[in-house]
């Protein structure tokens, strides 16, 4: 039987940190150094993607947000596509918690691969003990 590796979902905020080296980059460049040798998965959703190249755009321009989004696809990460399931847990998570949408959809990839999500964002605290977090 394989052994099941630990799964970290990171949401805009965590790669943020790592692409801007903010405080907490250390953590998530452990965490991707992990995955890189084969003892963790890391994903990250689409959507949460999508935030951090736009935001890097928004504050640095279109350049700078492009070159950085080829870096990030050099890393161990695995970007998961919009699905309808995700879609539909996105949106009932909208509906029960005040959290930013591109959020929700982070937050319901951690619970649909009862992952640990890894965040800056203290948002997240609003789902209690529905979500693992581990804050950088």
């Amino acid at each position: 039987m394989p052994e099941v590796k630990r799964t970290y979902v990171l949401d805009a905020c965590a790669l943020l940190r790592l692409a801007q080296d903010e405080p907490g980059a250390a953590r998530v460049a452990e965490i991707l150094a992990d995955s890189a040798s084969g003892n963790v998965r890391v994903l990250m959703h689409q959507i949460n993607l999508g935030e951090v190249v736009y935001r890097i755009g928004k504050q640095f321009g279109w350049t700078v947000a492009e070159r950085k989004r080829g870096e990030i696809s050099l890393l161990p990460i695995g970007i998961v596509a919009f699905t309808e399931e995700l879609f539909w847990q996105a949106v009932k998570l909208k509906a029960s918690y005040p959290m930013s949408y591109a959020d929700c959809f982070a937050a319901a990839l951690a619970i649909k691969e009862q992952a640990v999500l890894l965040t800056s964002d203290p948002e997240f605290e609003v789902l209690g003990a529905a979500v693992i977090r581990m804050v950088v």
